[in-house]
């Protein structure tokens, strides 16, 4: 049993719920997943072992899991502005998309402390997370001489 079904489990039941079958398949299948999958995605892909899954039980276990912080919703700058579905991590992590194939490649930094410090004293603000998304050309749509596509980044 993968690290999210655990959790999800243990606070449902601690919250009188239960982790049905339908439930344990998306946990299961989003923690397979490293793509940041759209919930149509997950939908997809863990409907091939059970046909009689609906989507909407999908949206329900992900807004569960938002809620429950185990997972993080991202929206990259994308046609379609679509939601896409990050197992939360314990540390901020960000993100590099690549505008030609759409693959997202995940990182850290510590430089999020510094830009967070710096908006802090500009806007008399306090910052409690922070997400860092970068777009362009991953190394290999680079090397295949993929365009950017327009107004997405410089090439």
């Amino acid at each position: 049993m993968g690290k999210l079904v655990q959790e999800i489990n243990k606070r449902l039941r601690a919250h009188g719920g239960r982790m049905t079958i339908q439930r344990r398949l998306i946990l299961e299948t989003l923690e397979t997943l490293t793509n940041h999958p759209t919930a149509e995605e997950l939908f997809a892909l863990a409907r091939q072992r059970d046909p009689a899954l609906n989507l909407s039980t999908v949206y329900r276990t992900l807004r569960l899991l938002e809620q429950e912080d185990l997972v993080s919703t991202r929206i990259f700058n994308e046609e379609r502005r679509q939601e896409r579905f990050d197992p939360a991590y314990p540390s901020e992590h960000h993100h590099f998309m690549c505008t030609a194939c759409k693959s997202v490649i995940e990182f850290e930094t510590d430089s999020i402390g510094q830009i967070k410090m710096q908006f802090e004293r500009r806007f008399d603000a306090r910052v409690e997370t922070g997400s860092i998304v970068l777009y362009g050309l991953c190394v290999q749509c680079r090397q295949e001489g993929n365009p950017t596509k327009p107004g997405t980044g410089d090439r």
